[in-house]
């Protein structure tokens, strides 16, 4: 039996294109690059220099390292011993001592004596009092004030207060203008038995008044004052 022409020719076209394959196949696909014997692959090659005729990138270099210039040492201070024993330290000239101020010389003034002011306060004659004589009636708008001289410096002062009263009452105490101090006083619940209180006062230099009342009732009655 005879073959049809057709089939050969199929036949032919398919071995053709077969080996076209195979050919095209082998051209794409590299060999393989096969390790050495030990296993390693083998030894990079020199690349090819890029088109153009650029010239290859720089291999990095290892930077040098430079060792730190040494420090100048800073000097230790010098250190400070301790003074031996029995050896004392040099003290320090001490201040010239302060000027004392000129002695205050204790003064008795009477309430009575005409140098004071009584505005309103009457003298009333007392034979157990200091004196003899005492002011009274002092008390709302009625004062005593009795006057100091020669005093040659200012400062604190104790001031001894001499008085009479039957019944407690109040008496008020203040120097020129300044504070007021306030007494509540009992005496000795007779008006001819004396009684005395004490307290501090600031009395400035040269004259001063020392004022005694009461502008919400009555005061006792005044005999001496005694500074010191």
């Amino acid at each position: 039996m005879v073959d049809d022409p057709r089939r050969e020719w199929v036949r032919r076209a398919g071995w053709v294109a077969l080996a076209v394959a195979v050919v095209g196949t082998a051209t794409v696909v590299p060999p393989l690059v096969l390790p050495d014997g030990r296993g390693h692959p083998p030894a990079a090659t020199a690349s090819t220099p890029p088109p153009g005729g650029a010239a290859p990138a720089p291999v990095p270099t290892t930077p040098t390292l430079t060792a730190p210039a040494p420090t100048t040492p800073v000097p230790a201070l010098p250190r400070t011993s301790a003074p031996s024993p029995g050896v004392s330290s040099p003290r320090p000239a001490s201040a010239s001592p302060a000027v004392a101020s000129p002695a205050f010389a204790a003064v008795s003034l009477h309430a009575a004596d005409a140098a004071n002011l009584r505005n309103g306060a009457r003298v009333i004659e007392c034979p157990t009092c200091v004196g003899g004589s005492r002011v009274g009636y002092i008390g709302g708008p009625n004062t005593l004030a009795i006057r100091v001289t020669g005093v040659t410096a200012a400062g604190e002062r104790t001031m001894t207060v001499t008085y009479e009263t039957a019944e407690t009452r109040t008496l008020r105490v203040a120097v020129n203008d300044g504070p007021t101090q306030s007494l509540t006083l009992s005496g000795a619940g007779d008006w001819r038995i004396p009684a005395t209180v004490t307290l501090r006062v600031h009395l400035p230099a040269g004259t001063s008044w020392i004022r005694f009342f009461n502008d919400e009732g009555p005061a006792p009655d005044v005999n001496q004052i005694q500074l010191r």
